[in-house]
Protein backbone atom coordinates (compact mmCIF):
# COMPACT_ATOMS: atom_id res chain seq x y z
CA UNK A 1 0.00 0.00 0.00
CA UNK A 2 1.17 3.55 -0.99
CA UNK A 3 2.16 5.60 2.31
CA UNK A 4 0.18 8.29 2.83
CA UNK A 5 2.25 11.85 2.60
CA UNK A 6 2.78 13.47 6.01
CA UNK A 7 1.24 17.23 6.38
CA UNK A 8 1.87 20.05 7.70
CA UNK A 9 -1.19 22.97 8.30
CA UNK A 10 -0.09 26.69 8.35
CA UNK A 11 -2.91 28.82 9.16
CA UNK A 12 -3.69 31.81 11.66
CA UNK A 13 -6.86 30.26 12.96
CA UNK A 14 -6.21 27.12 15.87
CA UNK A 15 -9.15 26.20 15.78
CA UNK A 16 -9.17 25.85 12.00
CA UNK A 17 -5.78 24.09 11.74
CA UNK A 18 -7.38 21.50 15.03
CA UNK A 19 -10.46 20.99 12.79
CA UNK A 20 -8.57 20.11 9.47
CA UNK A 21 -5.57 17.77 11.42
CA UNK A 22 -9.14 15.73 12.97
CA UNK A 23 -9.95 15.43 9.31
CA UNK A 24 -7.38 14.80 8.22
CA UNK A 25 -6.14 11.92 10.63
CA UNK A 26 -9.48 10.04 10.71
CA UNK A 27 -8.55 9.58 6.63
CA UNK A 28 -4.96 8.32 7.67
CA UNK A 29 -3.08 11.14 6.83
CA UNK A 30 0.09 11.68 9.38
CA UNK A 31 -0.30 15.34 10.05
CA UNK A 32 3.19 16.30 11.73
CA UNK A 33 2.33 19.62 13.31
CA UNK A 34 0.41 22.87 12.81
CA UNK A 35 1.43 26.28 12.74
CA UNK A 36 -0.25 29.75 13.15
CA UNK A 37 2.73 32.30 12.46
CA UNK A 38 5.04 32.73 9.16
CA UNK A 39 8.21 32.51 12.09
CA UNK A 40 6.54 28.73 13.41
CA UNK A 41 5.86 27.97 9.84
CA UNK A 42 9.69 28.31 8.41
CA UNK A 43 10.63 26.44 11.82
CA UNK A 44 8.35 23.82 11.81
CA UNK A 45 8.26 22.79 7.72
CA UNK A 46 12.91 22.70 8.17
CA UNK A 47 11.90 20.53 10.92
CA UNK A 48 9.24 18.05 10.18
CA UNK A 49 10.09 17.88 6.29
CA UNK A 50 6.52 17.46 5.13
CA UNK A 51 5.75 15.87 1.76
CA UNK A 52 2.39 18.15 1.88
CA UNK A 53 1.91 21.99 2.88
CA UNK A 54 -1.73 23.01 3.47
CA UNK A 55 -1.64 26.88 4.17
CA UNK A 56 -3.66 29.86 3.32
CA UNK A 57 -2.57 33.42 3.36
CA UNK A 58 -3.88 34.83 6.48
CA UNK A 59 -1.14 34.30 9.10
CA UNK A 60 -0.45 37.16 11.36
CA UNK A 61 3.09 37.65 10.10
CA UNK A 62 3.56 36.89 6.94
CA UNK A 63 1.43 35.96 3.94
CA UNK A 64 1.17 32.84 2.46
CA UNK A 65 2.59 33.80 -0.41
CA UNK A 66 5.91 34.77 0.93
CA UNK A 67 5.58 31.70 3.07
CA UNK A 68 5.68 29.40 -0.10
CA UNK A 69 8.45 31.73 -1.96
CA UNK A 70 10.55 31.47 1.18
CA UNK A 71 10.41 27.68 1.46
CA UNK A 72 10.88 27.13 -2.32
CA UNK A 73 13.99 29.18 -2.38
CA UNK A 74 15.30 26.68 0.62
CA UNK A 75 14.63 24.32 -2.22
CA UNK A 76 11.34 22.62 -0.30
CA UNK A 77 10.99 19.68 -1.32
CA UNK A 78 6.80 18.82 -0.82
CA UNK A 79 3.85 19.76 -2.51
CA UNK A 80 1.82 22.64 -2.01
CA UNK A 81 -2.35 22.99 -1.14
CA UNK A 82 -3.25 26.82 -1.14
CA UNK A 83 -6.45 27.71 0.54
CA UNK A 84 -7.74 30.71 -1.22
CA UNK A 85 -9.89 32.90 0.79
CA UNK A 86 -11.06 35.13 -1.72
CA UNK A 87 -10.63 36.62 -5.80
CA UNK A 88 -7.27 38.33 -4.79
CA UNK A 89 -5.74 36.08 -3.19
CA UNK A 90 -6.77 33.32 -5.59
CA UNK A 91 -5.64 35.53 -8.43
CA UNK A 92 -2.31 36.18 -6.99
CA UNK A 93 -1.60 32.50 -6.30
CA UNK A 94 -2.17 31.80 -10.07
CA UNK A 95 -0.08 34.44 -10.75
CA UNK A 96 2.80 34.53 -8.70
CA UNK A 97 3.13 31.04 -7.47
CA UNK A 98 3.37 27.10 -9.22
CA UNK A 99 1.26 25.20 -6.38
CA UNK A 100 0.24 21.39 -6.58
CA UNK A 101 -2.97 21.96 -4.96
CA UNK A 102 -5.72 24.94 -5.07
CA UNK A 103 -8.81 25.37 -3.54
CA UNK A 104 -11.13 27.84 -1.76
CA UNK A 105 -11.70 27.96 1.69
CA UNK A 106 -15.89 27.91 1.10
CA UNK A 107 -14.79 24.07 -0.68
CA UNK A 108 -15.87 21.13 1.70
CA UNK A 109 -13.43 18.59 2.79
CA UNK A 110 -14.40 16.75 0.01
CA UNK A 111 -11.82 19.51 -2.98
CA UNK A 112 -9.57 19.02 -0.08
CA UNK A 113 -9.00 15.02 0.00
CA UNK A 114 -9.58 15.14 -3.75
CA UNK A 115 -6.41 17.88 -4.50
CA UNK A 116 -4.51 15.42 -1.63
CA UNK A 117 -5.13 12.10 -4.17
CA UNK A 118 -4.51 14.34 -6.85
CA UNK A 119 -0.98 15.43 -5.98
CA UNK A 120 -0.17 11.38 -4.74
CA UNK A 121 -0.75 10.56 -8.43
CA UNK A 122 1.89 13.24 -9.50
CA UNK A 123 -1.49 15.79 -11.14
CA UNK A 124 -2.55 19.20 -10.05
CA UNK A 125 -5.55 20.15 -9.08
CA UNK A 126 -7.67 23.82 -8.77
CA UNK A 127 -11.18 23.82 -7.87
CA UNK A 128 -14.15 24.70 -9.82
CA UNK A 129 -14.82 27.40 -7.37
CA UNK A 130 -10.92 29.13 -7.67
CA UNK A 131 -11.31 28.98 -11.20
CA UNK A 132 -14.24 31.17 -11.16
CA UNK A 133 -12.44 33.66 -8.98
CA UNK A 134 -9.98 33.87 -10.99
CA UNK A 135 -11.89 34.35 -13.80
CA UNK A 136 -14.57 36.33 -12.69
CA UNK A 137 -11.34 38.85 -11.66
CA UNK A 138 -9.49 39.00 -15.16
CA UNK A 139 -13.24 39.34 -16.97
CA UNK A 140 -13.85 42.19 -14.69
CA UNK A 141 -10.52 44.28 -15.47
CA UNK A 142 -10.62 43.84 -19.38
CA UNK A 143 -13.55 45.77 -19.59
CA UNK A 144 -14.13 47.61 -22.78
CA UNK A 145 -11.55 45.28 -24.39
CA UNK A 146 -13.74 42.18 -24.71
CA UNK A 147 -14.04 41.39 -28.47
CA UNK A 148 -16.39 39.77 -30.85
CA UNK A 149 -15.35 35.84 -32.42
CA UNK A 150 -14.14 37.31 -35.48
CA UNK A 151 -10.61 37.75 -33.77
CA UNK A 152 -10.46 34.21 -33.20
CA UNK A 153 -9.89 33.62 -37.14
CA UNK A 154 -7.33 35.13 -36.92
CA UNK A 155 -5.36 32.44 -34.57
CA UNK A 156 -3.87 29.05 -35.88
CA UNK A 157 -5.05 26.01 -34.51
CA UNK A 158 -2.38 26.20 -31.48
CA UNK A 159 -3.25 29.69 -30.65
CA UNK A 160 -6.90 29.12 -30.20
CA UNK A 161 -5.95 25.61 -28.00
CA UNK A 162 -3.24 28.04 -26.06
CA UNK A 163 -6.28 30.57 -25.45
CA UNK A 164 -8.39 27.90 -24.42
CA UNK A 165 -6.47 26.54 -22.23
CA UNK A 166 -5.93 30.25 -20.63
CA UNK A 167 -9.58 30.59 -19.97
CA UNK A 168 -9.53 27.55 -17.99
CA UNK A 169 -6.72 29.26 -15.57
CA UNK A 170 -3.63 27.11 -16.91
CA UNK A 171 -0.51 28.30 -15.80
CA UNK A 172 2.12 28.29 -17.80
CA UNK A 173 4.27 24.69 -17.18
CA UNK A 174 0.30 23.49 -17.00
CA UNK A 175 0.01 24.07 -20.67
CA UNK A 176 3.31 23.38 -21.67
CA UNK A 177 2.81 19.85 -20.24
CA UNK A 178 -0.74 19.61 -21.80
CA UNK A 179 0.41 19.98 -25.16
CA UNK A 180 3.91 18.78 -24.74
CA UNK A 181 5.54 21.92 -25.83
CA UNK A 182 8.29 24.18 -23.93
CA UNK A 183 7.45 26.99 -21.66
CA UNK A 184 9.13 28.66 -24.25
CA UNK A 185 7.29 27.73 -26.89
CA UNK A 186 3.53 28.93 -24.63
CA UNK A 187 5.23 32.12 -23.86
CA UNK A 188 5.80 32.61 -28.09
CA UNK A 189 2.32 31.40 -28.70
CA UNK A 190 1.32 33.83 -26.17
CA UNK A 191 3.46 36.87 -27.75
CA UNK A 192 1.97 36.00 -31.27
CA UNK A 193 -1.35 35.73 -29.74
CA UNK A 194 -0.73 39.20 -27.92
CA UNK A 195 0.34 41.03 -31.15
CA UNK A 196 -2.64 39.48 -33.55
CA UNK A 197 -5.38 41.28 -31.14
CA UNK A 198 -3.37 44.18 -30.07
CA UNK A 199 -3.20 43.41 -26.63
CA UNK A 200 -0.82 44.46 -23.86
CA UNK A 201 0.52 42.55 -21.08
CA UNK A 202 -0.59 39.16 -19.52
CA UNK A 203 -3.90 40.23 -17.55
CA UNK A 204 -5.57 41.89 -20.83
CA UNK A 205 -5.11 38.58 -22.49
CA UNK A 206 -6.04 36.26 -19.74
CA UNK A 207 -9.30 38.43 -19.97
CA UNK A 208 -9.88 38.28 -23.43
CA UNK A 209 -9.44 34.52 -23.37
CA UNK A 210 -12.12 34.59 -20.70
CA UNK A 211 -14.36 36.42 -22.67
CA UNK A 212 -14.29 34.40 -25.42
CA UNK A 213 -14.69 30.87 -23.66
CA UNK A 214 -17.94 29.97 -24.96
CA UNK A 215 -16.59 30.12 -28.26
CA UNK A 216 -13.55 27.67 -28.85
CA UNK A 217 -15.55 25.01 -29.94
CA UNK A 218 -17.96 26.76 -32.57
CA UNK A 219 -18.27 27.55 -35.71
CA UNK A 220 -16.76 31.13 -35.15
CA UNK A 221 -13.31 29.52 -34.25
Amino acid sequence: MQTLPKVLLIHRSTLICEVLRESLEQREYEVVSYATSGDDALKKSTKYKPDVIIISNSLSDYSGLEIVNELNRDSFKGSFIFLSQNAKDARQVFQKLNVSGHIHTFDGMSELFFALQEIRAGRKYTSQSVKKEINKSFKEEVGDLEMDTSVLKSLTPRELQIMQALSDSNTTPQIAKQFLISPATVNNHRANIMQKLNLRGRNQLIGVAISLKPFYDSDAA
